[in-house]
């Protein structure tokens, strides 16, 4: 039974991942940042990240915000994996090789530093 989470969902939308599973059904979860740290859903065993993350930008240059695909924090992808098992043992599966994981920034750049280059 897929269930989405993210901001731009209704209220109602947003409690779906929160209602029980019926008998027989397991229940995924598809996520944005929103399950990464704003919220804690009871029951996840098992977290597959994809160790991208879309990040506001601004490019000062033309004066534009937009949203950008990157590649998460180590400290992110490591908040990811501590969703799964809160309840019961779980695991997390990582969709990168961990030589990856390692080139990864160790944090994820604060909002206020970021900007995007038009050179």
């Amino acid at each position: 039974m897929p269930v989405p989470i993210f901001a731009g969902l209704t209220n109602d939308e947003q409690q779906q991942v929160f209602e029980s599973t019926p008998q027989g059904h397991r229940k995924v979860v598809v996520a944005t940042n929103i399950a990464e740290s704003s919220i804690t859903i009871d029951g996840i065993v098992y977290v597959v990240d994809c160790g991208f993350v879309k990040m506001n930008v601004y490019n000062h240059k033309t004066n534009i915000q937009s949203l950008v695909i990157a590649p998460t924090s180590q400290a992110s992808a490591q908040q990811r994996s501590g969703r799964a098992g809160r309840v019961k043992p779980g695991k997390a599966y990582r969709l990168y090789p961990q030589d990856e994981f390692l080139r990864m920034r160790p944090t994820t750049v604060p909002e206020i530093q970021r900007y995007e280059s038009t050179d």
